[in-house]
Protein backbone atom coordinates (compact mmCIF):
# COMPACT_ATOMS: atom_id res chain seq x y z
CA UNK A 1 0.00 0.00 0.00
CA UNK A 2 1.07 3.64 -0.68
CA UNK A 3 1.07 6.35 1.44
CA UNK A 4 -1.28 8.15 -0.78
CA UNK A 5 -3.98 4.63 0.47
CA UNK A 6 -3.50 5.16 4.31
CA UNK A 7 -2.42 9.08 4.52
CA UNK A 8 -5.97 9.47 5.86
CA UNK A 9 -5.80 6.94 9.17
CA UNK A 10 -4.64 8.18 12.49
CA UNK A 11 -2.15 6.64 14.45
CA UNK A 12 -2.98 4.65 17.19
CA UNK A 13 -1.08 6.43 19.84
CA UNK A 14 1.00 9.30 20.83
CA UNK A 15 4.11 10.12 19.14
CA UNK A 16 7.03 12.01 20.05
CA UNK A 17 7.85 14.50 17.99
CA UNK A 18 11.43 14.45 18.00
CA UNK A 19 11.38 10.75 16.86
CA UNK A 20 8.73 11.69 14.17
CA UNK A 21 11.65 14.49 12.90
CA UNK A 22 14.31 11.36 12.98
CA UNK A 23 12.36 9.46 11.12
CA UNK A 24 11.37 11.97 8.68
CA UNK A 25 15.00 12.93 8.06
CA UNK A 26 15.96 9.16 7.56
CA UNK A 27 13.18 8.87 5.33
CA UNK A 28 14.20 11.81 3.23
CA UNK A 29 17.78 10.50 3.21
CA UNK A 30 17.54 7.28 2.57
CA UNK A 31 13.92 6.43 1.39
CA UNK A 32 11.26 3.83 2.66
CA UNK A 33 13.34 1.17 4.93
CA UNK A 34 12.76 -1.46 6.97
CA UNK A 35 9.31 -3.20 8.02
CA UNK A 36 6.52 -1.51 6.67
CA UNK A 37 3.67 0.09 8.96
CA UNK A 38 0.96 -3.02 9.45
CA UNK A 39 -2.78 -2.25 8.61
CA UNK A 40 -5.24 -4.36 10.52
CA UNK A 41 -9.14 -3.32 9.43
CA UNK A 42 -8.31 -0.19 7.89
CA UNK A 43 -6.69 1.22 10.96
CA UNK A 44 -3.36 1.09 12.21
CA UNK A 45 -1.44 -1.90 13.65
CA UNK A 46 1.87 -0.22 14.03
CA UNK A 47 3.10 2.65 12.52
CA UNK A 48 1.98 5.94 14.28
CA UNK A 49 5.68 7.49 14.27
CA UNK A 50 6.44 6.45 10.89
CA UNK A 51 3.25 8.16 9.20
CA UNK A 52 3.16 11.08 11.35
CA UNK A 53 6.74 11.67 9.68
CA UNK A 54 5.65 10.60 6.49
CA UNK A 55 2.47 13.27 7.05
CA UNK A 56 5.07 15.74 8.28
CA UNK A 57 7.00 15.20 5.11
CA UNK A 58 4.19 15.71 2.79
CA UNK A 59 2.80 18.84 4.08
CA UNK A 60 6.68 20.24 3.70
CA UNK A 61 6.26 19.89 0.17
CA UNK A 62 8.37 16.17 0.36
CA UNK A 63 7.07 13.92 -2.19
CA UNK A 64 5.69 11.06 -0.56
CA UNK A 65 2.82 10.05 -2.18
CA UNK A 66 4.06 7.23 -4.09
CA UNK A 67 5.66 5.68 -1.50
CA UNK A 68 5.27 2.01 -0.70
CA UNK A 69 5.06 1.89 3.07
CA UNK A 70 2.28 -0.12 4.39
CA UNK A 71 1.15 -3.75 3.97
CA UNK A 72 -2.55 -4.76 4.87
CA UNK A 73 -2.43 -7.77 7.45
CA UNK A 74 -5.74 -8.47 8.42
CA UNK A 75 -5.92 -12.33 6.95
CA UNK A 76 -2.57 -12.89 8.89
CA UNK A 77 -4.26 -11.30 12.55
CA UNK A 78 -7.72 -12.54 11.71
CA UNK A 79 -6.37 -16.58 11.06
CA UNK A 80 -4.54 -16.14 14.52
CA UNK A 81 -7.32 -14.76 16.56
CA UNK A 82 -9.67 -17.50 14.71
CA UNK A 83 -7.19 -19.96 15.79
CA UNK A 84 -6.91 -18.46 19.65
CA UNK A 85 -10.82 -18.61 19.83
CA UNK A 86 -11.45 -22.39 18.26
CA UNK A 87 -8.19 -22.97 21.05
CA UNK A 88 -9.62 -21.54 23.91
CA UNK A 89 -13.00 -20.64 22.82
CA UNK A 90 -13.00 -16.93 22.89
CA UNK A 91 -11.25 -14.35 21.25
CA UNK A 92 -8.89 -11.98 22.94
CA UNK A 93 -8.99 -8.35 22.77
CA UNK A 94 -6.05 -6.96 20.63
CA UNK A 95 -3.07 -5.37 23.16
CA UNK A 96 -1.65 -3.48 21.13
CA UNK A 97 1.48 -2.70 22.96
CA UNK A 98 1.98 -7.01 22.53
CA UNK A 99 1.23 -8.01 19.01
CA UNK A 100 3.44 -10.84 18.18
CA UNK A 101 1.26 -13.59 18.66
CA UNK A 102 -0.92 -11.98 15.87
CA UNK A 103 1.84 -12.15 13.43
CA UNK A 104 4.08 -15.13 14.26
CA UNK A 105 5.24 -17.34 11.00
CA UNK A 106 4.31 -14.76 8.86
CA UNK A 107 6.23 -12.90 6.45
CA UNK A 108 6.22 -10.20 8.84
CA UNK A 109 8.34 -12.92 11.79
CA UNK A 110 11.55 -11.17 9.93
CA UNK A 111 11.01 -7.68 10.99
CA UNK A 112 10.34 -8.69 14.76
CA UNK A 113 13.28 -7.49 16.09
CA UNK A 114 12.27 -3.51 14.63
CA UNK A 115 9.19 -3.85 16.14
CA UNK A 116 8.86 -2.62 19.83
CA UNK A 117 5.26 -3.92 20.15
CA UNK A 118 6.61 -7.59 19.41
Amino acid sequence: MTFDQISYMEGINEVDEDRVNELAESIKENGWVGCPILIYNDMLLTGSHRLAALKKLAEDGYDVFGFDVAEDVTDIVEAHITEREEEEGWAPDIDYGNIGWLLEGSWVEEYKDEITEW
